[in-house]
């Protein structure tokens, strides 16, 4: 099983963004953190992190394994669960996540509050200053 914690950060309410990926698999944690180019707001960075591990977990084979993604974001769970949001760009993002997660077996996406996500969540401020 492979449990991932993700988070999106911006500057301020739309500017710089930053990803971070806490990936927990085999009593072994890799974190990544990356810094993304776009200019967003932060529910546009918080879909991009899901993007992102979802990247990661193709590159590495792991369609087949039982996955737990946790994420902080209430927009970015209920859009996905539900394949909708009533904001055009949001809607988009969580259709092309939905379309991505068709190759996986058994993928779970969980919400959590803020507290539960902290790893993640200096991982993506961490990234957000590596553009400065």
């Amino acid at each position: 099983m492979i449990r991932l914690s993700i988070d999106g950060s911006v500057d301020n309410q739309y500017g710089k963004a930053g990803v971070g990926i806490v990936w927990n698999e085999n009593k072994q944690s890799k974190p990544f953190k990356f810094p993304l180019q776009q200019e967003m707001d932060n529910h546009q960075a918080e879909f991009w992190a899901l993007r992102i591990a979802i990247e990661l977990l193709k590159k590495a084979h792991k369609e087949g394994e039982i996955i737990l993604c946790q994420t902080d974001s209430r927009t970015v769970f209920d859009a996905v669960e539900k394949n909708y949001h009533p904001q055009n760009t949001y809607n988009r993002l969580a259709h092309r996540i939905n379309e991505d997660l068709a190759d996986f077996d058994q993928f779970n996406l969980l919400w959590v509050p803020e507290r539960d996500n902290r790893g993640a969540d200096n991982l993506a401020k961490q990234a957000l200053q590596m553009q400065s």
